[in-house]
């Protein structure tokens, strides 16, 4: 199993919470905008953002730190 020294664990927990702030923001413009297809693109981003966050949080689960 990879071990992660604490600088790698605090950059990825940084890339999590800018996803989950992009998300938010997103989410905003999402109730802003009238256009669907720009509301759809908007959702899009969401889910990558949301899979990046996933991506990034099972990095962590499955490893160890040093």
């Amino acid at each position: 199993m990879a071990r992660l020294t604490q600088k790698e664990l605090m950059l990825i927990q940084d890339n999590i919470k800018m996803c989950q702030e992009s998300t938010q923001f997103i989410q905003g413009c999402i109730n802003m905008v009238t256009d669907p297809e720009l509301k759809n693109l908007c959702q899009q981003m969401i889910q990558g953002h949301n899979q990046d966050a996933q991506t990034l949080t099972s990095h962590i689960t499955q490893t160890n730190v040093q």
